[in-house]
């Protein structure tokens, strides 16, 4: 039988939230760069958009994705 599976576990929605992560945290990390360019808070502002971007695509995708390996 086929097993359903919950919307976490499908391919597509995986590759579409990591798509739209990475264009929202790039849109904002420009808009950023432009609106800050020049003044003395964007060395300021750069490392905590990082640590945004880090947080949203790399450790929630491995905490809503990680599969726990099954026992045979």
């Amino acid at each position: 039988m086929l097993e359903s599976k919950s919307p976490f576990e499908s391919k597509t929605f995986k590759r579409v939230y990591l798509i739209g992560t990475v264009i929202v945290w790039v849109g904002i990390w420009v808009g950023s760069a432009v609106i800050l360019q020049g003044t003395p808070y964007f060395a300021q502002m750069i490392p905590i958009l990082g640590s945004g971007v880090f947080w949203f695509v790399v450790v929630v995708p491995g905490a809503f994705f990680w599969v726990r390996p099954q026992s045979k």
